[in-house]
């Protein structure tokens, strides 16, 4: 388009003679006033000599001559034809009627300019430039300025090309390239679509809300009115929507029913079968409000997307399957411990209830130290209970005080392993949640190794509570060991480093062989303890037999 504020003609003019200069035309031979309307002026004699207008009307572009007053003095056999006049109906006339009527008036304007300094040049350079068929038709065309004197009178020369097929091949390549454009920008956005699919699979959100992910990013792709995916279930309901989108609900209220109206009112459907393993599951179905074909790019799209709805059933069912499997291996090892200690504790408190009665007449004292065995044995089942019951309900941990839970831990060995341990608890300043699950379970850890590998005589626990900082000390008589000594299957060391590095809280273990182990665990709020495994190894080692910690 041409800009507003630039109008064009289609073909420059003649300027006027310059001040000061008068040109007087010859009279013609019956009277008239050269250059009168119809009749050639002396210039238009000069023009007209056989051998330039051979070689005028030879030239592959239209030519157009003016004299001085703009009026049409020579046309070619080519501008004849672009323009669809004839030469009679041309000559004499001014200039301004090869141009569209809204450029005429201003074009005068730029014929008295480029009087004063006539030079050739292109016309209109930076403008789209537009000239008038004699039936009307407007066109879009190149001119080119020149001019020459003749007798003393210029004549403005103007050379036209006819841009409509360049315009068009122009206006096809401009097509293609905005319908590339538009295509790069699709493929950019199928491309991050599915990306974005990818990373929900990869999490670990629900399975319906990554099943309305893939139906929202479906039906904005393929740029669908509406979509649904549906599992099929028996006869007497079979089928049942698990995600839709764009399908407003029925005025009706009953199930189904908003689906029916969909159906009736899509003009087109693309329907994708859903497979879970050998198994029609069901299936991924897009609406459209117009008739439509589908390209093999949007069906294998469609089909892309139904893919990723598989997967995501697939990883919905492993999840269910390993937490299934997670379940069971949670409820064996609990039966495992209740088979280690609260059942082997209450087997030994049967036996001295039973024999009990019958020491009592025999040996007071021995009795006494008997009850005081038992009321310690089943104390420590019923902290070994209180335990386990923790474990199955995590947020019960969370709302426990530590204090109470290390308390438990404490009286669970005693009963566990029947071994003296004492406790020291100093201030009551509030943990975190997670450094208080962290403490229990690296206390938890310390005091199985305690029990189980230590053979030790007693133990000491001390836990120090500060408004932002918790200390915890786990010490045992035992028999120590070496840190080379310990094989890569026993992980109870660094599970407790992970446990540590997981608050940010630095772990130090020390063991000196006879002399016993020293686990100790620091937390400050605010700061990250980078994991340091020389801390393993700072306590002194000496030779003699070594254990490892479980």
């Amino acid at each position: 388009m041409r800009p507003p504020h630039h109008p064009q003609s289609a073909l420059s003019a003649t300027p006027a003679p310059h001040p000061g200069r008068t040109v007087e035309p010859p009279h013609a031979p019956n009277g008239s006033q050269p250059g009168a309307q119809g009749e050639p002026s002396p210039v238009a004699l000069q023009l007209t000599q056989t051998t330039l207008e051979l070689f005028l009307n030879a030239a592959p572009v239209a030519i157009v001559a003016v004299d001085e007053q703009g009026n049409i003095i020579f046309t070619n056999k080519r501008l004849n034809e672009l323009f669809g006049y004839e030469v009679s109906e041309l000559m004499g006339e001014s200039v301004e009627l090869l141009m569209p009527e809204r450029f005429q008036e201003d074009h005068s304007g730029h014929r008295s300019r480029y009087a004063r300094a006539p030079h050739s040049r292109p016309m209109g350079q930076g403008m789209d430039l537009m000239a008038r068929r004699k039936d009307g038709a407007e066109f879009p065309i190149e001119a080119g300025l020149s001019h020459i004197h003749v007798d003393g009178h210029t004549v403005t020369l103007s050379s036209v090309q006819d841009l409509s097929r360049r315009k068009q091949t122009e206006g096809m390549l401009e097509q293609r390239v905005e319908e590339r454009t538009r295509e790069i920008e699709r493929r950019r956005r199928v491309a991050e679509g599915l990306s974005e699919v990818v990373a929900i699979l990869n999490s670990n959100r629900p399975l319906l809300e990554t099943l309305d992910y893939i139906t929202a990013q479906a039906s904005r792709l393929l740029d669908a009115d509406a979509a649904f995916i549906y599992r099929l279930d028996d006869e007497s309901e079979p089928m049942t929507v698990l995600s839709s989108h764009g399908i407003p609900p029925a005025p009706s209220g009953e199930p189904g029913a908003e689906l029916a109206e969909m159906e009736a009112l899509a003009r087109a459907q693309l329907a994708v079968p859903l497979r879970v393993g050998d198994e029609v599951f069901g299936g991924l179905m897009l609406f459209y409000s117009q008739p439509r074909h589908f390209s093999n790019e949007e069906i294998e799209l469609a089909v892309s997307f139904s893919e990723q709805a598989k997967l995501a059933i697939e990883n919905a069912r492993l999840r269910a399957q390993s937490e299934q499997m997670a379940v069971t291996a949670e409820r064996n090892r609990i039966a495992r411990d209740l088979h280690d200690s609260v059942t082997q504790t209450l087997f030994s408190a049967s036996l001295i209830a039973e024999v009990l009665p019958r020491l009592w007449d025999r040996d007071r004292d021995e009795s006494t130290r008997r009850l005081e065995e038992l009321r310690s044995l089943t104390r420590g089942a019923l902290a070994e209970m209180r335990t386990l019951l923790l474990e199955l309900r995590p947020s019960a941990l969370v709302d426990a005080d530590l204090n109470d839970l290390l308390r438990q831990l404490t009286e669970a060995a005693i009963g566990r392993a029947r071994l003296p341990i004492t406790l020291h608890i100093e201030g009551a300043a509030a943990v975190p949640a997670d450094v208080k699950v962290a403490f229990y379970h690296i206390a938890q850890e310390a005091l199985n190794n305690v029990t189980k590998h230590a053979r030790a005589t007693a133990a000491t626990i001390q836990l120090n509570r500060q408004p932002g900082q918790v200390q915890l000390q786990v010490r045992d008589n035992g028999r120590g060991f070496r840190f080379d000594a310990i094989s890569s299957d026993h992980l109870g060391l660094t599970i407790m480093q992970e446990r540590a590095d997981d608050i940010g809280a630095s772990l130090s273990l020390g063991s000196t062989l006879g002399e016993g182990t020293e686990v100790s665990v620091s937390w400050t709020a605010g700061h990250e303890a980078p994991h340091d495994d020389s801390k393993r190894g700072g306590a002194a080692t000496s030779a003699g037999s070594a254990r490892n910690p479980s």
